[in-house]
């Protein structure tokens, strides 16, 4: 009996793109996850970079709001 399945460096090279193709999937979709986590509304207290306090008005004006004013406008500006 003959194996019909002849693997080549082509076809080592179509897995590695098909793979990087997932991993580039699967950071897309958490990006996504993330993006539709913060429309939801779920603002953060404090600011993810810097530690303080997000102000209540803030969090009620900007939904899933993460960075203070100042955090925000650094990385606007960066």
């Amino acid at each position: 009996m003959t194996d019909d399945f002849v693997y080549n460096n082509e076809d080592e090279t179509a897995m590695g793109q098909l793979h990087a193709i997932h991993l580039n999937l699967n950071a897309v979709a958490e990006v996504r996850r993330e993006l539709a986590r913060q429309m939801m509304g779920l603002s953060l207290s404090h600011c993810a970079d810097c530690g303080e306090e997000i102000p209540q008005q803030r969090r009620r004006a900007v939904n899933g709001v993460r960075l203070c004013i100042s955090c925000q406008e650094a990385a606007e500006n960066s």
